[in-house]
């Protein structure tokens, strides 16, 4: 028996929030920033489809307040995910820090379809609604190409 390897896509996307345009949007009042665009890059390709997994995640933060990260302006398949929040910008992380950097062991995918993506739009929120103040978050972000054999 032999193989034949076949070359998949693979990207990496490094996220800081002070590289960001800020935005409160909709954090409760007063709380610092809830939404982060990121614009700066070149266009990602996405030729075909692909799951966007977040690899790891670190915070200067201290609180113990469970954290909600969502991604928007991305296309996704929307029959492959389901969030119970009510909200239809996906979720792609929740954590607590407690003032230690967080690996991500989750295993949370979100599919994506071919697309071209000029912008991303990282929304972070606590459990209260509150921004995220004076805190610097940094995720890192992997989009794979989807094995065909693995997802029949």
């Amino acid at each position: 028996m032999s193989y034949l390897y076949q070359k998949k896509s693979y990207k990496k996307i490094i996220l800081n929030t002070e590289d960001a345009i800020k935005n409160v949007g909709s954090a409760t009042a007063g709380t610092g920033n809830s939404e982060f665009t990121f614009m700066n890059f070149n266009t990602i390709t996405i030729k075909e489809p692909s799951y966007l997994k977040i690899d790891a995640v670190s915070a200067d933060i201290t609180s113990d307040a469970i954290w909600n990260f969502k991604l928007d302006n991305v296309s996704y398949n929307q029959n492959k995910y389901y969030n119970s929040d009510s909200n239809g910008t996906p979720t792609i992380l929740i954590r607590c820090f407690n003032g230690k950097s967080s690996m991500m062991l989750d295993n949370i995918a979100l599919e994506l379809p071919p697309q071209d993506i000029n912008d991303f739009k990282l929304i972070i929120l606590d459990e209260a609604g509150n921004g995220i103040g004076s805190a610097k978050f940094s995720l890192e972000i992997c989009i794979q190409e989807i094995d065909n054999e693995i997802a029949k």
